[in-house]
């Protein structure tokens, strides 16, 4: 009797734990993946070995890492919020500060990029605007300033994903580091 007690309990456990998993993000529901402190937007398409397919939006791209199936810890619940606090480090400090974002402001970031075949990197400016802001602290950005070359890497190594607005330490998108930001008045 205590065995069979055992293996049912045992057993409903199981399925507990499945059930718990499965539920965190239902099929269908939208996530942001992370990368390194880059997001990209999708869709959970299907479950696949106590991992999730994510199918990408079209516009979510380029991404900087392999779209196959993700952990779990890799994926945060897309939910857009106004405002939200998060850390920078001024291009004339050493020290990161700790300041609130809202949809709507302006950044000078402060960026470091690599091309195929260059032995130095260029320092690039550019000014962005915060499109959206997910609930993780992550943000979309929309290019609204600075020289045309900044620009265009910037729009291609970051694109449409979105960046953590934590940067206190170096955000890395393969051939873009970002080294410091300015929140605009």
């Amino acid at each position: 009797m205590k065995q069979h007690k055992k293996i049912t309990l045992g057993l409903v456990f199981c399925l507990f734990s499945i059930t718990v998993q499965a539920s965190h993000f239902p099929v269908g529901s939208s996530v942001l993946a992370n990368c390194h402190g880059f997001f990209t937007k999708g869709k959970i398409k299907r479950l696949y070995q106590e991992k999730y397919v994510v199918h990408f939006d079209k516009d979510a791209r380029p991404a900087h890492c392999t779209p196959f199936s993700w952990d779990g810890r890799f994926l945060v619940a897309y939910q857009t919020v106004k405002k939200i606090e998060g850390k920078v480090k001024p291009k004339s400090s050493f020290f990161s500060t700790t300041i609130e974002f809202e949809v709507g402001d302006q950044l000078d970031i402060y960026y470091r990029a690599s091309e195929r075949g260059q032995f130095l990197d260029h320092k690039l400016t550019v000014t962005v605007e915060i499109i959206e802001i997910n609930a993780n602290g992550a943000a979309k950005l929309k290019v609204v300033g600075g020289e045309l070359k900044a620009q265009q890497v910037f729009t291609r190594w970051v694109g449409t994903n979105y960046v953590s607005l934590d940067f206190s330490e170096h955000l890395v998108a393969d051939r873009l580091t970002i080294l410091n930001v300015d929140k605009l008045k």
